[in-house]
């Protein structure tokens, strides 16, 4: 048994190093006439408001034509603008030069988020960075340029700031959520209903602030041209949609799903109140991508900081078994959404068990205290 346990981890390298090949070879699948067609919408929004004020970066009249003659399809810019703000240093440089530093950004982010969040020691540790980095969701965010990998750090160093008794600065990282809300909306709320309020508070003063200076740096016409550009990218085809909503095909059916979902996020949160806040927000972050009414495949990455932070429990051994079992649904969520979707479903079903087991660790402990 022992030299098994030896040869798992040198298989498990060699194993992410292989579907890393894969990845290369199905990547033409993804490509589109500019690479990291979502960086250079970042891009763009950033050269137009410098040029012509922050506001017309949503305007579809001005950003339409010129980002349909770069990509070849109209890909709007939706994100706040703290986002182009953010890309703005870059907008000045040529686009190739700018989207290569753009990549060294989500490696870092990536490289950040593993080194903060991922447990255990080498060379355990870099079999999680091995599988993150081949999980085609997170490769093909590399294509794309997309922010997710971002966020993901993000929400790993607030986690990390959380978890050291740092609760003000930990809400401050988490306002970063802003940039793209849909990857990990509902983490604020898991850590509320977990009684971590001084997270929360701080969170929601920071995004506060963040809402009322980008109200007016854009002013309240960029509401309305948000609403016209998602009426004109309606029918554009996009990335897959891996959410409840997109992947259930019927209504009633989705809407149930939906509910249960919701349901079981509120039981794991409530549960885990008094505890440390990794599983709260590893709850967050999975019930943010099943009830998003808008999640590409390419934003799973955060399911990855998810799984690190269960881990990081000490869960039982049936819980690690799951986590193993839920890479291959994960890795193929570009092109099986509904198994990844259900997968999920099925992981946020098993933390209402870890977190009763994790509570009734704690209660012990608490009573030792007060004795």
């Amino acid at each position: 048994m022992r030299s098994i346990g030896r040869f798992l981890p040198v298989a498990a390298l060699f194993g992410s190093a292989a579907l890393l090949l894969v990845d290369l070879a199905v990547s033409p699948m993804f490509s589109y006439r500019l690479p990291q067609p979502d960086f250079y919408v970042y891009y763009l929004a950033a050269r137009i408001g410098r040029a012509h004020g922050w506001g017309l970066m949503y305007d579809p009249s001005v950003f339409r034509p010129a980002i349909t003659a770069a990509v070849g399809r109209y890909l709007p810019y939706l994100n706040p603008p703290l986002l182009a703000w953010i890309v703005s240093p870059l907008s000045w440089l040529p686009y190739r030069l700018a989207a290569w530093l753009w990549t060294g950004v989500l490696g870092a982010a990536l490289v950040a988020a593993w080194f903060i969040a991922a447990p255990g020691r080498p060379p355990r540790r870099l079999i999680y960075l091995m599988a993150a980095a081949a999980a085609l969701p997170v490769f093909t965010s590399f294509l794309f340029g997309e922010v997710s990998l971002v966020i993901v750090a993000a929400v790993a160093a607030a986690w990390w700031l959380a978890d050291r008794g740092r609760p003000w600065t930990a809400g401050l990282v988490l306002a970063a959520v802003s940039l793209k809300p849909q990857i990990a909306f509902l983490v604020p709320l898991a850590l509320l209903a977990a009684g971590h309020w001084r997270i929360f508070l701080s969170w929601l003063g920071a995004t506060g602030v963040i809402a009322g200076v980008s109200l007016l740096a854009v002013g309240t016409q960029a509401i309305r041209d948000v609403r016209h550009s998602l009426s004109l990218a309606a029918g554009t085809p996009g990335p897959i949609q891996v959410s409840l909503l997109h992947q259930l095909p019927w209504p009633l059916l989705s809407a149930a799903a939906m509910v249960a979902v919701a349901g079981l996020f509120v039981i794991v949160v409530v549960s885990a109140a008094g505890g440390r806040p990794g599983l709260p927000m590893a709850a967050g972050l999975l019930a943010s991508a099943l009830l998003s009414p808008y999640l590409n495949f390419y934003d799973l990455g955060g399911l990855l900081l998810a799984g690190w932070l269960v881990l990081r429990t000490n869960p039982p051994e049936w819980q690690r078994f799951m986590l193993v079992a839920l890479y291959l649904p994960l890795y193929l969520a570009p092109v099986w959404p509904l198994a990844a979707v259900v997968a999920e479903c099925g992981w946020l079903a098993s933390l209402v068990i870890l977190s009763r087991l994790e509570r009734d660790q704690t209660l012990p402990r608490r009573h030792k205290v007060a004795a």
